[in-house]
Protein backbone atom coordinates (compact mmCIF):
# COMPACT_ATOMS: atom_id res chain seq x y z
CA UNK A 1 0.00 0.00 0.00
CA UNK A 2 2.75 2.27 1.15
CA UNK A 3 4.55 1.25 -2.18
CA UNK A 4 1.83 2.04 -4.17
CA UNK A 5 1.59 5.86 -2.51
CA UNK A 6 4.78 6.43 -3.55
CA UNK A 7 5.22 5.75 -6.69
CA UNK A 8 1.81 8.13 -6.88
CA UNK A 9 3.64 10.79 -4.88
CA UNK A 10 6.70 10.51 -7.65
CA UNK A 11 4.38 10.30 -10.58
CA UNK A 12 2.63 13.64 -9.52
CA UNK A 13 6.21 14.89 -8.57
CA UNK A 14 7.27 13.91 -12.48
CA UNK A 15 4.14 15.86 -13.94
CA UNK A 16 4.66 18.95 -12.06
CA UNK A 17 8.63 18.89 -13.08
CA UNK A 18 7.38 18.35 -16.91
CA UNK A 19 4.90 21.54 -16.80
CA UNK A 20 7.21 24.14 -14.89
CA UNK A 21 9.72 23.02 -17.61
CA UNK A 22 7.54 23.41 -20.26
CA UNK A 23 6.50 26.53 -19.20
CA UNK A 24 9.96 27.34 -18.78
CA UNK A 25 10.82 26.18 -22.10
CA UNK A 26 8.69 28.09 -23.65
CA UNK A 27 8.88 31.94 -22.23
CA UNK A 28 12.91 31.34 -23.10
CA UNK A 29 11.92 30.30 -26.39
CA UNK A 30 9.89 33.14 -27.45
CA UNK A 31 11.49 36.05 -24.90
CA UNK A 32 14.42 35.64 -26.65
CA UNK A 33 12.68 36.53 -30.45
CA UNK A 34 14.27 38.87 -32.96
CA UNK A 35 10.92 41.22 -34.41
CA UNK A 36 11.15 40.34 -38.77
CA UNK A 37 11.17 43.55 -40.07
CA UNK A 38 10.05 45.18 -43.48
CA UNK A 39 13.72 46.34 -44.19
CA UNK A 40 16.67 44.27 -43.68
CA UNK A 41 20.63 44.66 -43.59
CA UNK A 42 20.80 41.11 -44.90
CA UNK A 43 18.34 41.05 -47.45
CA UNK A 44 19.81 39.50 -50.62
CA UNK A 45 18.06 37.73 -53.55
CA UNK A 46 20.45 34.14 -52.71
CA UNK A 47 16.62 32.29 -51.83
CA UNK A 48 14.92 32.93 -55.24
CA UNK A 49 14.33 29.80 -56.83
CA UNK A 50 15.63 28.96 -60.70
CA UNK A 51 12.36 28.17 -62.78
CA UNK A 52 11.77 28.14 -66.23
CA UNK A 53 11.23 30.94 -68.00
CA UNK A 54 7.05 30.33 -68.72
CA UNK A 55 6.68 28.99 -65.37
CA UNK A 56 3.91 31.30 -64.40
CA UNK A 57 2.24 30.79 -67.93
CA UNK A 58 1.87 27.57 -67.79
CA UNK A 59 0.49 27.71 -63.75
CA UNK A 60 -2.08 30.42 -65.87
CA UNK A 61 -3.31 28.01 -68.34
CA UNK A 62 -3.87 24.89 -66.09
CA UNK A 63 -6.22 27.11 -64.20
CA UNK A 64 -8.06 28.97 -67.65
CA UNK A 65 -11.53 29.21 -67.20
CA UNK A 66 -12.15 27.03 -63.75
CA UNK A 67 -13.35 28.26 -60.87
CA UNK A 68 -11.45 29.78 -57.84
CA UNK A 69 -11.52 27.02 -55.29
CA UNK A 70 -10.68 27.14 -51.90
CA UNK A 71 -8.52 24.42 -51.70
CA UNK A 72 -7.71 24.02 -55.47
CA UNK A 73 -6.35 27.12 -57.22
CA UNK A 74 -3.07 27.98 -58.28
CA UNK A 75 -1.94 29.94 -55.41
CA UNK A 76 -0.99 26.09 -54.07
CA UNK A 77 0.67 25.86 -56.99
CA UNK A 78 2.47 28.99 -56.62
CA UNK A 79 3.02 28.94 -52.89
CA UNK A 80 4.73 25.50 -53.15
CA UNK A 81 7.46 26.54 -55.72
CA UNK A 82 8.33 30.08 -54.00
CA UNK A 83 7.82 29.14 -50.35
CA UNK A 84 7.19 25.73 -49.18
CA UNK A 85 10.29 24.29 -51.39
CA UNK A 86 12.78 27.33 -50.13
CA UNK A 87 11.97 26.16 -46.58
CA UNK A 88 13.01 22.60 -47.60
CA UNK A 89 15.60 23.57 -49.57
CA UNK A 90 17.49 25.73 -46.52
CA UNK A 91 16.10 23.64 -43.27
CA UNK A 92 17.13 27.02 -41.78
CA UNK A 93 16.72 25.10 -38.42
CA UNK A 94 19.50 22.55 -39.57
CA UNK A 95 22.11 25.70 -39.66
CA UNK A 96 21.78 27.11 -35.78
CA UNK A 97 19.41 30.08 -37.68
CA UNK A 98 16.63 31.43 -36.07
CA UNK A 99 13.70 32.18 -38.43
CA UNK A 100 13.83 35.92 -38.37
CA UNK A 101 17.51 35.07 -39.43
CA UNK A 102 16.56 33.59 -42.49
CA UNK A 103 13.80 35.69 -43.24
CA UNK A 104 16.37 38.59 -42.95
CA UNK A 105 17.89 36.86 -45.79
CA UNK A 106 15.29 37.15 -48.11
CA UNK A 107 14.06 39.80 -50.68
CA UNK A 108 11.52 41.95 -48.86
CA UNK A 109 9.05 40.88 -50.88
CA UNK A 110 9.40 37.14 -49.95
CA UNK A 111 9.42 38.30 -46.32
CA UNK A 112 5.96 39.72 -47.18
CA UNK A 113 4.98 36.42 -49.13
CA UNK A 114 6.19 34.35 -46.44
CA UNK A 115 4.50 35.95 -43.48
CA UNK A 116 1.22 36.05 -45.13
CA UNK A 117 1.67 32.35 -45.82
CA UNK A 118 2.40 31.95 -42.19
CA UNK A 119 -0.54 34.12 -40.87
CA UNK A 120 -3.08 32.21 -42.97
CA UNK A 121 -1.66 28.78 -42.04
CA UNK A 122 -1.51 29.48 -38.07
CA UNK A 123 -4.75 31.16 -38.43
CA UNK A 124 -6.80 28.45 -40.26
CA UNK A 125 -4.98 25.69 -37.32
CA UNK A 126 -5.59 27.85 -34.63
CA UNK A 127 -6.82 30.94 -34.90
CA UNK A 128 -4.98 34.45 -34.35
CA UNK A 129 -4.03 33.53 -30.84
CA UNK A 130 -1.80 30.50 -32.13
CA UNK A 131 -0.37 32.93 -35.53
CA UNK A 132 1.20 35.30 -32.34
CA UNK A 133 2.32 32.29 -29.85
CA UNK A 134 3.96 30.21 -32.70
CA UNK A 135 5.63 33.00 -34.80
CA UNK A 136 5.68 36.43 -32.60
CA UNK A 137 8.87 37.09 -34.55
CA UNK A 138 6.40 38.21 -38.00
CA UNK A 139 3.29 39.93 -35.46
CA UNK A 140 4.41 43.65 -36.74
CA UNK A 141 5.79 42.67 -40.19
CA UNK A 142 2.53 40.55 -40.76
CA UNK A 143 0.54 44.30 -40.42
CA UNK A 144 3.14 45.69 -42.82
CA UNK A 145 2.38 42.72 -45.58
CA UNK A 146 -1.55 43.51 -45.21
CA UNK A 147 -0.90 46.83 -46.16
CA UNK A 148 1.41 45.97 -48.93
CA UNK A 149 -0.45 43.97 -50.50
CA UNK A 150 -3.98 45.79 -50.34
CA UNK A 151 -5.41 44.01 -47.47
CA UNK A 152 -7.01 46.90 -46.10
CA UNK A 153 -9.82 45.37 -43.83
CA UNK A 154 -7.62 42.85 -42.74
CA UNK A 155 -5.15 45.37 -41.41
CA UNK A 156 -7.44 47.19 -40.08
CA UNK A 157 -8.62 44.53 -37.97
CA UNK A 158 -5.36 42.68 -37.21
CA UNK A 159 -3.70 46.80 -35.72
CA UNK A 160 -6.73 46.34 -33.20
CA UNK A 161 -5.58 42.87 -32.16
CA UNK A 162 -1.93 44.15 -32.26
CA UNK A 163 -2.72 46.71 -29.60
CA UNK A 164 -4.18 44.34 -27.44
CA UNK A 165 -1.26 41.90 -27.75
CA UNK A 166 1.39 44.88 -27.84
CA UNK A 167 -0.03 47.54 -25.89
CA UNK A 168 -1.28 51.07 -27.50
CA UNK A 169 0.94 52.19 -30.32
CA UNK A 170 0.86 54.89 -32.77
CA UNK A 171 3.25 54.00 -35.38
CA UNK A 172 4.87 50.73 -36.56
CA UNK A 173 8.33 52.16 -36.09
CA UNK A 174 7.40 53.71 -32.60
CA UNK A 175 6.20 49.52 -32.04
CA UNK A 176 9.68 48.03 -33.19
CA UNK A 177 11.63 51.12 -31.02
CA UNK A 178 9.85 49.99 -28.19
CA UNK A 179 10.92 46.65 -27.80
CA UNK A 180 14.42 46.91 -29.32
CA UNK A 181 15.32 49.42 -26.48
CA UNK A 182 13.17 47.56 -23.73
CA UNK A 183 14.00 43.71 -24.01
CA UNK A 184 12.44 43.51 -20.74
CA UNK A 185 9.31 45.13 -21.85
CA UNK A 186 8.84 42.70 -24.54
CA UNK A 187 9.58 39.56 -22.18
CA UNK A 188 6.69 40.67 -19.39
CA UNK A 189 4.29 41.48 -22.24
CA UNK A 190 5.06 38.06 -23.75
CA UNK A 191 4.95 35.93 -20.56
CA UNK A 192 1.78 37.83 -19.81
CA UNK A 193 0.11 36.79 -23.34
CA UNK A 194 1.59 33.47 -22.70
CA UNK A 195 -0.13 32.66 -19.38
CA UNK A 196 -3.45 34.66 -20.49
CA UNK A 197 -3.71 31.29 -23.02
CA UNK A 198 -6.04 32.23 -25.77
CA UNK A 199 -7.78 35.38 -24.01
CA UNK A 200 -7.62 37.76 -27.05
CA UNK A 201 -10.82 39.06 -27.60
CA UNK A 202 -10.18 41.49 -30.16
CA UNK A 203 -9.09 38.17 -32.28
CA UNK A 204 -12.42 37.04 -32.96
CA UNK A 205 -13.50 39.71 -35.25
CA UNK A 206 -10.80 38.44 -37.98
CA UNK A 207 -11.59 34.89 -37.17
CA UNK A 208 -15.67 35.67 -37.95
CA UNK A 209 -14.80 36.42 -41.69
CA UNK A 210 -11.20 34.25 -41.84
CA UNK A 211 -12.50 30.86 -42.50
CA UNK A 212 -15.73 32.36 -45.18
CA UNK A 213 -14.95 31.12 -48.77
CA UNK A 214 -15.11 34.73 -49.88
CA UNK A 215 -12.79 36.04 -47.77
CA UNK A 216 -10.18 33.17 -48.90
CA UNK A 217 -10.46 33.57 -52.14
CA UNK A 218 -9.82 37.21 -52.16
CA UNK A 219 -6.93 36.42 -49.63
CA UNK A 220 -5.39 34.27 -51.94
CA UNK A 221 -5.96 35.84 -55.06
CA UNK A 222 -4.25 39.05 -53.41
CA UNK A 223 -1.44 36.93 -52.67
CA UNK A 224 -1.21 35.60 -56.01
CA UNK A 225 -1.02 39.05 -57.93
CA UNK A 226 1.64 40.18 -55.48
CA UNK A 227 3.48 37.19 -56.76
CA UNK A 228 2.92 38.30 -60.37
CA UNK A 229 3.19 41.95 -60.37
CA UNK A 230 6.90 41.11 -58.68
CA UNK A 231 8.36 38.51 -59.88
CA UNK A 232 12.19 39.14 -60.15
CA UNK A 233 11.36 39.62 -56.31
CA UNK A 234 10.63 36.06 -56.26
CA UNK A 235 12.32 33.61 -58.59
CA UNK A 236 14.92 33.80 -61.43
CA UNK A 237 14.51 32.74 -64.75
CA UNK A 238 16.89 30.06 -65.80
Amino acid sequence: MKTGIILVILLLILVVGILIWRKKSINVDKTTIEFVRLESQTQSTQHLPLLTKNWISKIEEKWKNKDWEMWKNQHYDICEKICNDIYSTNKYWEKNQTHADFLNELTKEQRIYFTLINFESQVNNGGVYQFLFNYPELSILALEGMQETGMEKLATDYEIVLKEYFGKFDTIQDLYSKFQNNKSDWNKRFTAFAEGYKELPSAEKIEEYFYEESFVKTFQQDLTEYVKANRNKFYRIE
